[in-house]
């Protein structure tokens, strides 16, 4: 934990290390506040001065006020001036502690937001930049725990329990060092309480961290499932879901709650063991000081242990119960800082964890010396890829995509189209095998190079809180006015935007909510002509669009392809009459490559494709060729149009 703090704590050091200075001071000034009374009753009942020989004079000065009557022979100083020096000292250690601990409190209220504040910051980038394959493991509940509440609790930590726990620590052995001091013999028979209660705070320190991570986790795993089912909200009303997601969240609370209520009842448990120990050690004190200051024979023997009776004086009694107080003060104040020093751990330990994940590989070492553009040449060569060892799910993939060609990827759910387009961008490493972008290796290009070249539009664009404008302009942040409308106006949403309250600094809600599909899509499909990078890939495009939707969406991509190496994923045919070229994936392989009438002529996978698809079509849809005539020709003969298994051509 200290070593978590020390590093991240960087430009704030100097301010720990003032604030660590003053707790010597402040523990310092606390130490001698039970000395002024010390003195104050030796003066009275002992008859003894003072030993403060640095500020003697300061009491000559106060003797001046009094009177010698009823002093011993042997007496320097008088009983008004010892008082008023009393005083004096009272009042100044109580200034010097209230400035000391009001400078100390502002640190801590300083450096534990800017702490919470950098670490936010740091782990929100650093998941930016952990690859996708470590993403699709987690939770993202289980992630926003760690940045909202693991993150507080170690801010608390340094606002509410570093300086007390260190100043808790300095008390104690300043309080062991002035007690020994004055009496190492009733010291000894004070301290007799240590030794068990040393045993309980480890004990217990150790049982409380445990009961703290588990409860850490358990919210982690509450945050898990309400982010889940919030955010599925509408299937969850759908279908009427409302009684089991209550009960599985429920259950996760109740979790939650069971790891509380441990970690505090053991919290609980600590408390009285200590409030009892400390009741044994006044018990002590009290007793038997008070029989060695009355003076009751020579010697107290308790033991091996020999006190003389004249060791002890009744102001050395009072410092000693006063100590005791604050000796056990802090051990009492431990219960509460375990807990704060706990979920600091824990939470560190759980930040730590992402932190300590290895980021997406970074660019080739010293200057890139590569293309300074990419014309958008892809090749595939002998690529192997799975996301769990030992199940691959492409399989000595070898496919081109010349430059300014389109090109389909079709199959089944789970032949490994998506798969295929996602090593492209470096999402994911591929085991074996190269790919090659104008016959460099994508790995030799630097990533920012390489993604700034590749614009994706996916099945479900996602837009981001903020403006219209901000939405469209993602990939190229140095974009005009101008270029935003341009690209608007390209994609066939500029008429939409403009009809909307605020047109282009109208507000966009949480993942666009307040658009609909279609819109959301030309949207994307605007972004994605404004970054105007060579390469496209379109990821299911219209999948989830109605007709009206995806005709818009389709004019938009039309003008988007035009001149970009492309490669679109679908399982709706009928979006792909306008590549160039198809290639079917079934089960990791490319098992038939070719041209969409290629593909129908061959009568394997792709027409089997073709005939399920139409297989509940009202009426037989009508192919045409690349020129828009109808195909297969119409039978003259007797004028009817024979009927064609195959999607429309666009």
């Amino acid at each position: 934990m200290i070593r978590f703090l020390y590093r991240n704590l960087h430009g704030r050091r100097l301010l720990v290390s003032l604030a660590v200075a003053l707790t010597f001071l402040v523990v310092t000034s606390d130490l001698l506040l039970a000395f002024p009374l010390k003195f104050v009753l030796d003066k009275i009942i002992n008859h003894r001065d003072p030993a403060v020989p640095i500020f003697g004079s300061l009491i000559t000065y106060f003797d001046s006020w009094g009177t010698r009557n009823g002093l011993n022979d042997g007496e320097v100083h008088t009983q008004l001036g010892v008082i008023l020096f009393a005083g004096t000292m009272l009042l100044t250690l109580g200034a010097i502690g209230a400035a000391v601990s009001y400078i100390q409190l502002a640190i801590a209220a300083s450096v534990g937001p800017q702490l919470g504040a950098r670490l936010r910051n740091r782990l929100f980038e650093h998941l930016e930049h952990v690859s996708l394959e470590w993403h699709g493991r987690q939770r993202v509940g289980d992630l926003v725990q760690r940045i909202s509440g693991n993150i507080s609790d170690i801010e608390k930590l340094v606002t509410d329990g570093l300086v007390d726990l260190l100043s808790g620590i300095l008390t104690l052995i300043g309080i062991l060092v002035v007690m020994l001091f004055i009496s190492w013999q009733f010291t000894l028979l004070s301290m007799v309480i240590v030794p068990p209660l040393f045993v309980i705070v480890m004990l217990y320190t150790r049982w409380i961290k445990q009961a703290s991570k588990q409860t850490a986790r358990a919210a982690g795993q509450v945050a898990e499932v309400a982010a889940e089912n919030i955010s599925a909200i509408v299937e969850l009303k759908a279908f009427t879901m409302e009684d089991w997601t209550a009960d599985t969240f429920a259950g996760r609370v109740e979790h939650h709650r069971h790891s509380g209520t441990r970690a505090g009842r053991r919290q609980a448990e600590f408390n009285p063991l200590v409030l009892v120990l400390v009741a044994v050690s006044t018990f002590a004190i009290v007793t038997v000081g008070a029989w060695i200051a009355a003076g009751h024979g020579h010697l107290f023997r308790l033991g091996m242990l020999a006190i003389p009776t004249g060791s002890l004086t009744v102001g050395s009694l009072t410092v000693f119960l006063t100590y005791s107080k604050q000796l056990y003060q802090p051990m009492r104040n431990l219960s509460k800082l375990m807990v704060l020093a706990s979920n600091g751990a824990s939470a560190a330990e759980r930040i730590q964890e992402i932190l300590d994940q290895p980021r997406e590989a970074l660019p080739p070492t010293g200057d890139y010396t590569g293309p300074a553009t990419i014309r958008g040449n892809l090749r595939y060569q002998g690529v192997v890829f799975g996301y769990e060892a030992g199940r691959a799910v492409l399989d000595r993939i070898d496919f081109d995509v010349p430059v300014g060609k389109r090109v389909a990827l079709v199959g089944l759910s789970g032949s490994g189209k998506t798969t295929l387009v996602r090593l492209l961008p470096r999402f994911y490493e591929p085991w074996e095998g190269t790919i090659t972008i104008d016959g460099v290796d994508i790995r030799a290009y630097p990533l920012d190079v390489l993604r700034r070249s590749i614009a994706i539009v996916l099945q479900d664009s996602v837009l981001f809180e903020g403006t219209i404008r901000d939405n469209i302009r993602v990939g190229r942040p140095d974009a005009t006015d101008d270029d935003i409308v341009a690209a608007a106006q390209q994609a066939c949403v500029h008429d939409t935007i403009m009809a909307t309250p605020g047109g282009y600094h109208a507000q966009v809600r949480e993942q666009g909510k307040n658009f609909s599909s279609g819109q959301r899509q030309r949207i994307a499909v605007a972004r994605a002509i404004l970054r105007d990078a060579p390469i496209l890939i379109l990821d299911e495009p219209t999948a989830s669009l109605d007709v009206e939707a995806e005709a818009e969406v389709m004019r938009a991509i039309e003008k988007l392809t035009a001149g970009r190496t492309v490669i679109v994923i679908s399982h709706r045919l009928s979006t792909l009459g306008h590549v160039d070229e198809i290639a079917v994936l079934q089960a990791g392989h490319i098992i038939e490559r070719g041209t969409y009438k290629e593909l129908k002529a061959l009568n394997g996978t792709f027409a089997h494709l073709l005939t399920e698809q139409n297989r509940y079509a009202a009426e037989p849809i009508l192919d045409t060729d690349v020129d828009g005539h109808p195909w297969p020709p119409p039978d003259r003969s007797n004028g009817a149009i024979p009927a064609v298994t195959a999607a429309a051509h666009h």
